[in-house]
């Protein structure tokens, strides 16, 4: 019985990274798509941005929809606090579970500045592969699409979010 005890937190975990894995591969292989099969109904839609549900669950999101303004992605926050102490535990677990899900197939994980005040300890990571060798029938070189995550401060509601962009292109 310990035996089973023991080895649970560990499957758990190991599951719990392997679906977020596959889930964040099922969104990637839609972006050529337009995230057409994976984008649930229309939540708003305006002159400044559509908004829609994800119909794909990522694991370990606390919310998540897929937002076109200023391009097209893919907006699921991992972690919200309102003390940014909390922060660096989550951060640090979250930045492990996408690298360790992206590395094998080819994405480079590179850091710029985070530009909310207080927040300079929390990188904004970028996870991006090679644009492909050759361009697609005397198209330009297609850009493929990457991975974003990033710490936010909200003034208005006074919170920190952990939050994962996967962007069209």
């Amino acid at each position: 019985m310990l035996l089973v005890v023991t080895i649970s937190p560990f499957c758990y975990a190991y599951a719990q990274s392997n679906g977020l894995c596959n889930a964040i591969d099922a969104i990637v292989k839609d972006a050529p798509n337009k995230f057409r099969n994976v984008r649930g109904k229309t939540i708003q839609a305006n002159d400044k941005a559509t908004l829609w549900e994800s119909s794909i669950k990522v694991p370990g999101t606390i919310g998540s929809r897929f937002v076109a303004s200023a391009g097209l992605f893919y907006e699921g926050a991992f972690f919200q606090t309102t003390n940014v102490e909390e922060l660096k535990e989550a951060y640090e677990k979250y930045k492990s579970i996408l690298n360790s899900c992206l590395a094998p197939k080819g994405y480079t994980m590179s850091v710029s500045d985070n530009f909310y005040p207080g927040l300079s300890n929390y990188k904004k990571l970028i996870f991006m592969l090679d644009q492909k060798d050759e361009p697609d029938a005397g198209k330009t070189m297609a850009v493929p699409p990457h991975i974003n995550m990033e710490v936010t401060y909200s003034k208005e509601v006074g919170k920190y979010t952990i939050v994962m962009f996967i962007l069209e292109h």
